[in-house]
């Protein structure tokens, strides 16, 4: 009888947590976006973005290394921001460790991601992106690749289709300018004529 007593107290101490931790992750009403679930969802694990075919861009700490080896995962690059018009910056990434956040502010895209490997020689940054008509943020892979006059992005959805890409962004060593976004009317401009 004392068992079931305790035991009563305690549920009523726990149910909280229960129903917080019940919470979270895909498939229970949570987004499922915490850090690693992109990386699990691709079958992908973390990598050092300092071994990228970019990393020469990049911020990376300066290794002496004889003989080829790779940046320890934990490396990576001090802040990068990388834009695409510094006067009217409408795409924008910002690489900070290993991680990126990359917005298309016109289109209302933001993509949060790691830098990972699954092995096929296509690393890139696996993570989930929102957007515009999205109730939920939706798992996606950034690649990036060395240009002729930049790095040339792709935002890819799970299903492989292109969200948004390639676009050319160059490194900014300066503050950039806010983006001016073209408005577009879904009715006529009062007072407008038309011919």
């Amino acid at each position: 009888m004392n068992t079931v007593r305790r035991w009563r107290g305690w549920s009523w101490l726990l149910l909280p947590l229960l129903l917080a931790v019940g919470g979270c992750g895909p498939g229970v009403g949570g987004t499922g976006t915490g850090e690693g679930f992109a990386l699990e969802y691709f079958g992908a694990r973390r990598a050092s973005v300092c071994n990228a075919s970019f990393a020469g861009e990049l911020k990376c700490p300066t290794r002496i290394v004889v003989g080829p080896a790779p940046a320890p995962v934990d490396d990576g690059s001090d802040p990068v921001i990388w834009i695409d018009d510094p006067s009217n910056g409408r795409v924008s990434a910002r690489i900070d460790l290993s991680d990126i956040v990359f917005e298309a502010y016109c289109e209302r895209i933001t993509f949060v991601g790691t830098w990972g490997t699954t092995g096929d020689a296509a690393d890139r940054f696996f993570g989930n992106y929102t957007a515009a008509g999205l109730d939920v943020a939706v798992p996606a892979t950034l690649s990036v690749e060395n240009g002729p006059s930049g790095l040339e992005y792709v935002l890819r959805g799970a299903d492989g289709q292109t969200v948004i890409g390639p676009i050319v962004l160059q490194r900014l060593d300066a503050e950039a300018r806010p983006a001016s976004c073209p408005k577009v009317f879904s009715s006529p401009v009062p007072g407008a004529t038309y011919r």
